[in-house]
């Protein structure tokens, strides 16, 4: 199983002539990419479109300059700003390169896996690096699935097929967008903008780490557990009749979850699956009738009289959605003591 794995690093300090020489290469690629006017950069740079970017894809936009592998060199040393420097070739210094102190969000991996970097502006104007990396992991060998469910109460409930006990996170992340909903609404009727927009960052960063917490939980989980991971596809789960039902849905980050527990598992050889979630808060898990909600938390069904919690009936449902998944895939029925057969009429019963 191939791997990509991306490291953030920032660039620090640089002096002025090492400011100019990536402003060049970095003007020069936008030119190059968007009007195909050659401002002088190195070949190896200008053959990322076509290459790296497709032409008729091309449009009216920053592009991340794509900077080779065999053009980047690595040296730790030792220094009072950091311990990594890295050098990368631009026509200014052609032949010789520069020395870019970084300072990167975890440690750099083997050089040997490093495939291509991409250097960008941040909306600060400062210049960063992705070090992109690809290597290859032993795919796990599944034993049992974790079912996931996405909701707007707890944004990820958790079971699986060997023991349906419900795990619920991130409830608190409603709390925190009503928390700087209501702190935009009050700003904004003061005109303050400037302090809408700092505390809108704040909010990103307080949801998004909330989401790595989860992510790590969930990935540690099924790698313990030797599970596979479905997740329910939450693709037209913004269309409400309500307005304010609208706008609480619409700010949860379902689809940045999704592919931070996606990035996580897959850097495991935790593979994850997307099954169509339609209808599976409205279905009855044990005899799969229609039901209702007698309030957002609380699901009965009609036919049955069965109740039980809304999110973790959803999530039982993604689970039995995944068995014919399963089987054809071979994952289930792995235990030699329960046959998959016996394991698919099992979770049906429940």
């Amino acid at each position: 199983m191939i791997v990509t794995e991306v490291i953030k690093t920032g660039i620090l300090k640089l002096t002025k002539s090492k400011q100019e020489a990536l402003d060049h290469e970095y003007n020069g690629f936008q030119w190059w990419m968007q009007f195909g006017i050659d401002k002088n950069i190195l070949s190896q740079h200008k053959r990322a479109k076509g290459w790296y970017y497709a032409k008729d894809e091309i449009k009216y936009k920053d592009y991340p300059l794509v900077i080779p592998n065999e053009q980047i060199w690595f040296r730790n040393k030792k220094t009072k700003l950091t311990p990594y420097w890295i050098k990368i070739s631009v026509r200014k210094r052609k032949g010789i390169g520069i020395w870019l102190p970084i300072k990167p969000h975890k440690e750099p991996l083997d050089i040997k896996y490093l495939k291509d970097s991409l250097l960008i502006k941040n909306k600060k104007g400062n210049y960063e690096l992705r070090l992109v990396y690809q290597y290859e992991i032993k795919k796990i060998k599944y034993k049992i699935i974790t079912a996931i469910d996405l909701g707007e109460r707890n944004i990820a409930t958790v079971c699986n097929s060997r023991c349906l006990k419900p795990i619920f996170y991130g409830r608190n992340i409603r709390g925190i967008r009503r928390h700087y909903a209501y702190m935009k609404k009050k700003l904004g009727q003061k005109k303050l903008l400037n302090k809408i927009k700092a505390i809108g960052n704040k909010e990103k960063r307080i949801v998004e780490q909330e989401l790595h917490k989860i992510a790590n939980e969930i990935v540690r989980f099924a790698k313990e557990m030797k599970s596979l991971i479905v997740i329910g596809d939450m693709k037209g789960i913004r269309r409400f009749r309500y307005r304010k039902l609208n706008r609480i849905i619409y700010s949860m980050p379902f689809f940045k979850l999704t592919n931070i527990i996606t990035y996580k598992a897959n850097q495991q050889g935790i593979q994850v699956i997307k099954i169509n979630e339609m209808n599976t808060s409205k279905t009855c898990s044990r005899c799969g009738e229609m039901g209702i909600r007698r309030f957002q938390g609380l699901f009965k069904c009609k036919s049955c009289g069965y109740e039980i919690n809304a999110d973790f009936n959803g999530c039982k449902n993604i689970l039995k959605r995944s068995l014919d998944y399963m089987f054809n895939d071979g994952v289930i029925g792995l235990n030699p003591k329960i046959s998959a057969m016996q394991e698919i009429s099992s979770m049906k019963s429940l």
